[in-house]
């Protein structure tokens, strides 16, 4: 059922870690596709201003990886309204060129702003293994990372380009009087994921320049499949549970955000209010 319209509220419906997969039994990716088309419903009939996926749309198996983000694309396109997506590293294993055109999008990172709102979209892949380093720095991360035995290489880092490009987003936020919300694959703080999903490589530095700005009052991740929320610098940093394995985890599969002037509530797929998180005053 919809609720009343409030012109002030912006809502976006959320989802992240679908992991779509046509290798396993016809009637799982049946189910998923249901699933999925449920969500979508869900989201039209509360009069979400866009959708947002946080990455890892598909499994990503070496034989199947273009046709799984053929079907799940497919499935998504049928909202009449906007998606944003963000790079997951399931994701890449499709070229991210290709990747790019078929989400409709340009860039792997960006931002755009609605009703008093900034969202700045990171790319964690951004330095990885599966993205060539644009600058010696780059390189010089990537190879460290690598060599540290507890640092995954399925995670990634924000590479040097991409943290200027964050700072003057932060900037033109404060001119302009915008709140701010990021969004990220991954997790940003240890304690909302664990040691087998990881993290954010240089996650420590990004925190950092998100803290040094009174303008960010949020960030909405992925990845660690189990979910976790923790507040840091008067920032709200929530890790949304992964969509396949909703059965497992229901509390929280895919849902609805609500931003207000002064707070994030947080809806699951049964319209039950999850988080509540007043923003600190600027």
């Amino acid at each position: 059922m919809s609720r009343t319209c409030n012109t002030s509220t912006l809502k976006f419906g959320i989802i992240t870690d679908i992991h779509f997969s046509t290798t396993t039994e016809p009637a799982a990716a049946e189910t998923t596709a249901a699933d999925l088309r449920t969500w979508l419903e869900n989201c039209k009939n509360n009069n979400v201003d866009f959708l947002f996926q946080l990455g890892d749309l598909i499994k990503g198996s070496d034989e199947h990886n273009r046709e799984e983000l053929r079907q799940a694309s497919s499935i998504l396109k049928e909202f009449s309204g906007t998606i944003h997506h963000v790079i997951g590293n399931h994701c890449l294993a499709l070229p991210r060129k290709t990747l790019l055109n078929a989400l409709g999008q340009q860039t792997p990172y960006y931002s755009f702003s609605e009703k008093g709102f900034r969202f700045i979209v990171l790319d964690g892949m951004d330095v990885s293994i599966h993205n060539e380093p644009e600058k010696s720095e780059d390189r010089q991360t990537l190879e460290y990372f690598l060599a540290q035995p507890d640092k995954h290489d399925y995670c990634g880092a924000v590479g040097t380009l991409q943290k200027a490009w964050l700072k003057e987003e932060l900037d033109i936020a404060e001119r302009v009087g915008e709140k701010v919300i990021v969004i990220c694959h991954f997790p940003l703080l240890p304690e909302t994921t664990d040691t087998k999903h990881g993290l954010l490589w240089n996650h420590q530095e990004i925190v950092k320049i998100l803290a040094s700005s009174s303008t960010v009052k949020a960030c909405l991740s992925g990845h660690y499949h189990y979910g976790g929320y923790a507040l840091k610098d008067a920032i709200h940093f929530v890790v949304l549970p992964a969509f396949v394995n909703r059965i497992e985890h229901q509390s929280l599969t895919c849902g609805l955000v609500e931003l207000e002037k002064n707070r994030m509530v947080i809806r699951n797929q049964n319209d039950a209010i999850v988080y509540d998180l007043p923003f600190r005053e600027q």
